[in-house]
């Protein structure tokens, strides 16, 4: 593992003293449907956006106007709760500016109003449409958090279909077992920051509806890991999740037609890459950036 960075041990001491915690379990409770971070006039003016609801939801597509074939499906974390954050409008930028991709982020329902049901019908259908759309255009799967383990229902969904997969896939600190039953849990809630056990339990079991919370389109930590293709993963050892992310990725490597490539960064907190000026984060948006564009995925890096 990589020694971290003097800035990522300032960021895990500022959230280890701070109310963040508290923060962000009151937003999970009590989400805002008035987060206006995403909407199309937050982009900057060289950035060409194309906004539209349809089914359920909401999609925005941004590029340069002339973009490369590579288009990025971005799923936001949130705990299935929240909508994305500015954050993530600035990873997008990041995207377009820097590789000059399309990337369309995906507004999709969200817990109290919705379940399982309704959000992976949504990103199933947003899929479909975006290659309608763009025929022409290279996918790939983004997730973050929560977004991350939509992201792998939503491939495994796709495999099961035998449909068309992504080129790719980034998975960064991805939540696919909403049971929240590994013993192993406990432990790790001790040294995360800002997530609380207690708390994703509650919303694991609300965004599970009548499903079963093992269900694998709740949590695909439980379904199919053949033939997913190449799949990029990030996650940090100060989060909650650190141990289901482990599991995880011992049946990624398990799994006959899927390849793998994982960093496990010490030090780093649930979602790090959200911190953008983290030489972590530049670190990690630069792999994601070479993979896409190759679609190779990086080797393993020197310890």
């Amino acid at each position: 593992m990589i020694v971290v960075s003097l800035r990522g041990k300032w960021l895990l001491f500022k959230t280890q003293h701070s109310q963040l915690k508290q923060q962000l379990q009151q937003a999970f409770s009590q989400p805002s449907r008035r987060n206006l971070a995403l909407a199309a006039a937050k982009f900057p003016a060289d950035i060409v956006t194309k906004d539209r609801r349809l089914f359920d939801g909401r999609l925005l597509t941004a590029d340069s106007g002339a973009p490369l074939p590579q288009h990025v499906i971005l799923l936001h974390g949130g705990a299935y709760t929240m909508q994305g954050i500015a954050s993530h409008r600035k990873i997008m930028v990041t995207l377009i500016r820097e590789a000059n991709l399309r990337v369309t982020y995906v507004d999709y329902p969200l817990v109290p109003e919705a379940t399982v049901d309704q959000t992976l019908t949504f990103a199933s259908q947003a899929y479909e449409y975006l290659h309608a759309q763009y025929p022409d255009d290279q996918f790939f799967l983004l997730g973050d958090s929560s977004g991350g383990g939509l992201a792998l229902a939503l491939l495994q969904q796709l495999q099961e279909k035998q449909a068309e997969l992504p080129a790719g896939t980034i998975l960064v600190s991805p939540w696919t077992d909403l049971s929240m039953m590994n013993p192993d849990l406990t432990r790790a809630a001790k040294h995360d920051p800002y997530l609380s056990l207690t708390t994703l339990k509650r919303v694991g079991f609300a965004y599970a509806g009548e499903h079963p919370v093992t269900a694998p389109e709740v949590s695909p930590i439980y379904g199919n890991f053949a033939d997913l293709g190449p799949i990029l993963l990030y996650y940090g050892t100060n989060e909650l999740l650190v141990a289901d992310d482990r599991r995880l990725v011992q049946k990624l490597r398990d799994a006959a037609g899927t390849d793998l490539a994982v960093r496990e960064l010490r030090a780093m907190l649930h979602d790090y890459v959200l911190w953008l000026k983290l030489p972590e984060s530049k670190r990690t948006l630069k792999e994601i950036k070479q993979f896409i564009l190759t679609g190779k995925l990086p080797p393993r890096p020197k310890a």
